[in-house]
């Protein structure tokens, strides 16, 4: 016969205090990118998709790093690139932007209206926030390494600069290394970040949540990079 004494259960299995862990891994399957295919590509993108922005991709960009000996512009670069975070939210870091949990690192990126001058206290309380894992090793040690050597107090701004600054120097870079088809930008790397994640095949809504769109359809115009290249679809459709 069924008992009707109540469930003893160990003061050990908590709902937050499982004894035994259980992690399950999420399926992502590696990508194989032909960067120079997608290098050659680009110009129809450009000139036949309306309103398609700019954009770098990875070997590009690292290019650029890597040819940036100003390590303050360097980590203001990779963090855009990282983040796809606006400029307006990179120059508004503070070390106190950075988070970490104990299982994951991190930056917390704060949407603010494109007001002239620095934004009060008031309107940052206001401002829409939305949180982007930095996984990469290197570059969460170039942000300490980099807070620690200049002495930034918590709530101090790590890039005290303007955004036509930033965009000059990213042009006289550019121009150092030979110029470019189009105008390099700040926003660039944004548009950048944001087509690397969909040809590594993530969701078009994560995406979109990590570049913090109120709308989906704002992203859809990366996908273009994606359907461009769609020549396959046609072999073996004999014409003549």
């Amino acid at each position: 016969m069924p008992s009707n004494r109540p469930l003893i259960r160990s003061r050990h299995q908590t709902l937050f205090n499982q004894p035994e862990p259980i992690l399950d891994r999420f399926p992502i399957t590696e990508v194989q990118i032909d960067f120079d295919r997608l290098m050659a590509k680009r110009p129809i993108v450009l000139d036949t998709i309306d309103e398609m922005p700019a954009y770098l991709l990875k070997p590009e960009v690292l290019r650029l790093l890597g040819s940036e000996k100003d390590p303050t512009y360097r980590l203001l670069m990779d963090l855009m690139w990282t983040s796809g975070g606006r400029i307006s939210e990179i120059l508004n870091l503070t070390p106190a932007s950075f988070n970490d949990d104990g299982y994951d690192w991190g930056v917390i990126l704060t949407t603010l209206k494109q007001r002239p001058g620095r934004p009060k206290k008031k309107a940052l309380s206001r401002s829409t926030k939305r949180y982007i894992p930095i996984v990469d090793l290197g570059l969460q040690d170039s942000v300490q390494s980099y807070i620690y050597a200049r002495k930034l107090k918590i709530n101090e701004r790590l890039f005290p600069m303007a955004r036509q600054t930033v965009n000059r120097h990213i042009h006289q870079l550019v121009d150092r290394l030979g110029g470019a088809p189009f105008r390099i930008s700040s926003h660039t790397f944004r548009h950048s970040f944001a087509i690397h994640l969909l040809l590594h095949g993530r969701p078009l809504k994560y995406v979109s949540q990590l570049l913090g769109h109120k709308s989906i359809e704002s992203t859809e115009i990366y996908t273009n990079v994606l359907t461009i290249d769609g020549g396959h679809f046609l072999d073996g459709v004999d014409f003549h």
